[in-house]
């Protein structure tokens, strides 16, 4: 096999794309950030209902 004459040089260009900050939306859309949102809603308003239970001292056991 036959010396090379030139060394072999591999050049690594930046992409045409541009790049965003923002995250890549889902394929679902907004649809995954709401039910998200209404999952903490709800804990957040659970945790207020037991809150107001220990303040009021009410007990739910029979």
């Amino acid at each position: 096999m036959r010396q090379q004459t030139k060394p072999f040089i591999v050049e690594r260009k930046p992409s045409r794309k541009s790049k965003s900050d923002a995250p890549k939306l889902s394929i679902w859309g907004r649809l995954d950030a709401d039910i998200a949102q209404g999952l903490q809603d709800q804990r957040d308003e659970d945790q207020r209902v037991m809150d107001h239970a220990a303040a009021t001292g009410s007990d739910d056991r029979a």
